[in-house]
C-alpha cells in the first residue's frame, strides 16, 4: 500500500517542482514579461499550495477520503497544467487564463504530497513514521532532480496540432507534455490503491 502514496508525492513534488523552475518561461510564454508580474505569479502559485493543504488536508482528515481525493487532484492538474504550455493560434496569448490556471494548478496538485505523507503513515501502522516520510521526502527530491532538467530540455521543443484547422490550430511545449505524461502514469497505478487504513482502524478501535 506504500508505493502509491509514494509515486503521487513524488509525482506531485515533481511538478509543482518544474513548474517552479521555470516560472520565467512559463509566464513569458504566456504574455506576461514584466519582472514584478512574474514574481507576483510565482508568489501566488506558492500561496495556492498553501492554501489547497489547508482546505482539502482538513476534508480529508475529516473524511479519510485519500484516493477520492488524490484522484480528483491528479485528474484536475491534467486540465490546469495545459494552458501553461499551450497557445492557440487563434486566440493568440491569454495571460489571464494562464494566471487562473497556475494558481488553480498550486492549489490542486500541491496538497497531494501532504495527504499522501499522511495516507503512508496511516497504511504502514505501525511502522516508524519518520522513516516513512523520509523514504518519500528522498523519493520526491531525487526524482524531481532527474525530471527539472529533462523538462528543461523539453521546454525548447513545440509540438504542432491540428495545423490544418484554423480555429483550432496551435502548438504545446515539451515540458507540459512531459509533465501531463506524468500525471497519467501517476493516475493509472494510483486507481490501483486498496490498502486498508491501519492506524484510522487502530484509532477507531
Amino acid at each position: 500500500g506504500f508505493t502509491r502514496p509514494l509515486a503521487a508525492f513524488i509525482c506531485s513534488i515533481a511538478i509543482t517542482n518544474v513548474v517552479g523552475a521555470f516560472i520565467d518561461e512559463v509566464m513569458e510564454r504566456g504574455g506576461v514579461s514584466d519582472r514584478r508580474a512574474v514574481a507576483w505569479a510565482g508568489c501566488g502559485f506558492e500561496l495556492a499550495i498553501v492554501l489547497g493543504g489547508i482546505v482539502l488536508g482538513k476534508y480529508v482528515d475529516r473524511t479519510k477520503e485519500y484516493k477520492r481525493v488524490t484522484l480528483a487532484c491528479i485528474a484536475l492538474s491534467l486540465i490546469f497544467v495545459l494552458p501553461l504550455g499551450l497557445t492557440e493560434h487563434w486566440f493568440g496569448k491569454e495571460p489571464v487564463l494562464l494566471v487562473i490556471s497556475l494558481f488553480m494548478l498550486g492549489f490542486f496538485v500541491g496538497p497531494v504530497q501532504p495527504i499522501n505523507a499522511e495516507l503512508a503513515v496511516d497504511v504502514t501502522y505501525p511502522g516508524d513514521e519518520t522513516a516513512v516520510e523520509s523514504v518519500q521526502q528522498f523519493g520526491g527530491n531525487f526524482c524531481s532532480a532527474l525530471l527539472v532538467p529533462v523538462a528543461g530540455s523539453a521546454a525548447k521543443l513545440d509540438y504542432q496540432f491540428l495545423p490544418n484547422v484554423p480555429f483550432l490550430a496551435g502548438d504545446i511545449r515539451g515540458d507540459v507534455i512531459l509533465m501531463m505524461f506524468v500525471s497519467i502514469l501517476t493516475y493509472l497505478f494510483y486507481c490501483g490503491f486498496n490498502a486498508p487504513l491501519r492506524r484510522s482502524l487502530a484509532d477507531g478501535d
